[in-house]
């Protein structure tokens, strides 16, 4: 995977750095369950300044553009963006989906300069949730007769065993919990409501994960990303009914 750099120059004199996202540093669920214990990461103040700012650069992202940033979700997986697909260059991604526009407005007046360091795949995930916010205000109704997994997701094509299984597991923690995987999308970055959503999903992805390890630690970030990627999927593909429609 490749990763994007921003770096740009602006007003004051702070700095804020965020490392490399660790999507694709390669968590494996597999095996079956034997006690394991949901452990939350912790997570600095900067990393929490960080993903904040990085869903307002998202959201501004996508209501400057809303029809192309749905066309990227539409040809993007949770790893990989399809940049053929989208007639578009991986180098001039940053300028021809406004993400230094975006950057700049959301730093103008705080910050001398700004680094982020991520996979385009984070940028992805970051726009699934807000093209979901943007649509639902609730959750999807899950009942007797509801498919864990999303049909349609990759319309009969054959990916890498990683990307089904990140998607198997998005699909088991919306399914299994739809309200607390919206609620989690609900709340800020960085806040306590963010962590008990997190603390109650932990036993969640536990039981989805079906893993032999005896303790499971996932950053929050990447759960973030797996509760935007299950209900994005989830309601695009129309699997099932949601509960809401947002007059936005």
């Amino acid at each position: 995977m490749k990763t994007a750099i921003w770096s740009f120059a602006l007003a004051v004199t702070a700095v804020i750095s965020m490392p490399a996202m660790a999507q694709d540093d390669g968590y494996e669920f597999d095996g079956s369950q034997v006690g394991t214990r949901f452990v939350q990461e912790p997570e600095s103040v900067d990393a929490r300044t960080g993903r904040w700012l990085q869903k307002r650069i998202a959201n501004c992202m996508f209501n400057r553009d809303e029809e192309r940033m749905r066309e990227l979700l539409i040809n993007s997986d949770f790893y990989s963006i399809d940049f053929d697909t989208l007639s578009a260059e991986p180098n001039e991604f940053f300028e021809d989906f406004e993400v230094s526009h975006c950057m700049s407005r959301v730093m103008r007046g705080r910050y001398r300069e700004l680094e982020i360091r991520y996979q385009y795949s984070t940028i992805r995930n970051l726009l699934a949730e807000e093209a979901y916010l943007i649509d639902y205000d609730g959750p999807p109704q899950i009942d007797e007769d509801t498919a864990r997994d999303v049909g349609g997701r990759f319309a009969g094509r054959r990916v890498h065993p990683q990307v089904s299984t990140m998607a198997s597991l998005a699909d088991c923690l919306v399914y299994e919990a739809p309200q607390q995987t919206h609620d989690l999308l609900e709340a800020r970055p960085g806040t306590d409501a963010e962590n008990e959503m997190v603390a109650a999903l932990g036993p969640i992805i536990v039981g989805c994960a079906n893993t032999r390890e005896p303790e499971l630690t996932i950053p929050t970030s990447l759960i973030r990303q797996m509760a935007a990627d299950g209900l994005w999927s989830r309601s695009h593909y129309g699997s099932t009914p949601v509960a809401a429609e947002s007059d936005k």
